[in-house]
């Protein structure tokens, strides 16, 4: 990947924001473990929190005597089950802070290489690959910032590579307040709600029958998937499934203020507060942020991404390559639904059936909140069942 630095302005930062960024820079290509995971091992039990958070009913990740006569012969982590080993975790973001600069994640690619199985026990490592300015001239400070992430398992087979993408913006004038002035959080009817849960209900995993690869066209639609209303028990249940780097308490909370000063603020009673408290905290995220509720993360959606894709492709089938960007705000009370449509089918050099698929999110105000595209490797009449490792980007054309 081109690593652009920031070609900035004298006098667009200060000089501590300027000494942090110089300190980024030197970091480009340089990799480090992630040595506080919020999960290490996949077991029943994290992989059930996992599928929980998501909502994800899939007996694949539930039901150990339905796995072991699956192919995989064991419980198979979510493919969002990663986020707990990097984006969940202590130290992902160490050694990251500018001053004056907040980071708004922006977007993931997946490239998952083979399953996460019941007994696997996952290492992460990081490196910053890109540092580079957005916008023009003369506008508002905007900074593209990628890290790449790699999972290995205990056999140092190569599982999966992330690369997560954030941009930094100055924090005082430049949020998106100004484009959701005078939104309304949505309400809902007993009647709204039961036609809600009807579409939930009629959401269900391919499971054990393949979907073939000679069997897909171009334009063939991938089932929907509806999420929401958001609310803050969603929150929880990501939070519990996939950890945060500042959901601490006791002295851990103390040691994250001291070590990351811009991580709090006090509140309206003068109690340190999480800045990331807008994902919770609707007062906060009105006060201070000028939005008209609290709002989604970003990895969030990019879970719900993982579980809209692998309910179509079924037990045989395998995600391979999710490439989906953030856009706008998933506010408390927001529903949306996830569509995607076929683009491509090819066979790659070892006789692999490939799909693409491009997706969207779209709310109720009518705004894509995640584009994206999906790529998925299919059993083939031919040629069989898909093999492991399943080839990575450089095949996926």
């Amino acid at each position: 990947m081109t690593h652009v630095e920031p070609d900035l302005e004298r006098g667009a930062l200060d000089p501590a924001a300027e000494d942090a960024l110089a300190r980024l820079r030197e970091r480009i290509d340089v990799t480090v473990p992630i040595e506080e995971p919020y999960l290490r091992f996949a077991n029943p039990d994290s992989i059930a929190h996992v599928a929980r958070g998501l909502g994800d009913a899939n007996p694949l990740y539930l039901d150990p005597g339905y796995a072991r006569r699956s192919r995989y012969g064991a419980l198979v982590a979510p493919p969002a089950w990663l986020y707990g080993a990097a984006w969940g975790s202590w130290d992902l973001r160490r050694g990251q802070y500018v001053p004056g600069l907040t980071a708004l994640h922006s977007g993931d690619h997946w490239q998952f290489v083979r399953p996460v199985l019941d007994g696997d026990c996952i290492r992460a490592s990081k490196a910053l690959v890109r540092l580079a300015p957005l916008g023009k001239a003369g506008g508002p400070l905007r900074i593209l910032q990628s890290e790449q992430i790699r999972f290995v398992n205990q056999r140092e087979e190569l599982v999966a590579i992330q690369v997560m993408s954030t941009i930094r913006v100055a924090r005082a004038g430049s949020g998106p307040a100004g484009h959701y002035a005078g939104a309304v959080k949505a309400s809902y009817s007993a009647d709204q709600i039961a036609a809600i849960d009807d579409s939930l209900l009629r959401e269900a995993p391919r499971g054990a029958e393949p979907r073939y690869w000679e069997d897909v066209a171009v334009g063939d639609p991938l089932e929907p998937v509806l999420k929401g209303p958001l609310t803050a028990t969603d929150m929880i249940a990501w939070i519990q499934a996939i950890g945060s780097p500042h959901v601490r308490t006791g002295r851990h909370w103390l040691d994250c203020r001291e070590q990351y000063p811009g991580v709090s603020a006090p509140d309206t009673h003068g109690i340190p507060q999480p800045l990331e408290r807008v994902h919770w905290d609707e007062g906060h995220a009105r006060t201070e942020g000028g939005l008209p509720s609290a709002f989604d993360y970003g990895a969030q959606r990019g879970g719900y991404a993982t579980y809209f894709a692998t309910l179509w492709a079924g037990d045989d089938g395998w995600v391979c390559d999710l490439d989906v960007q953030y856009r706008g705000m998933v506010f408390y009370g927001d529903v949306f639904r996830i569509t995607g449509e076929v683009t491509g089918t090819w066979r790659g050099p070892h006789g692999t059936g490939f799909v693409r698929a491009a997706i969207k999110a779209v709310n109720d105000r009518r705004e894509n909140v995640m584009p994206g595209t999906v790529t998925f490797a299919l059993p083939s009449r031919q040629t069989g069942p898909v093999r492991f490792p399943v080839e990575t980007a450089e095949d996926l054309r």
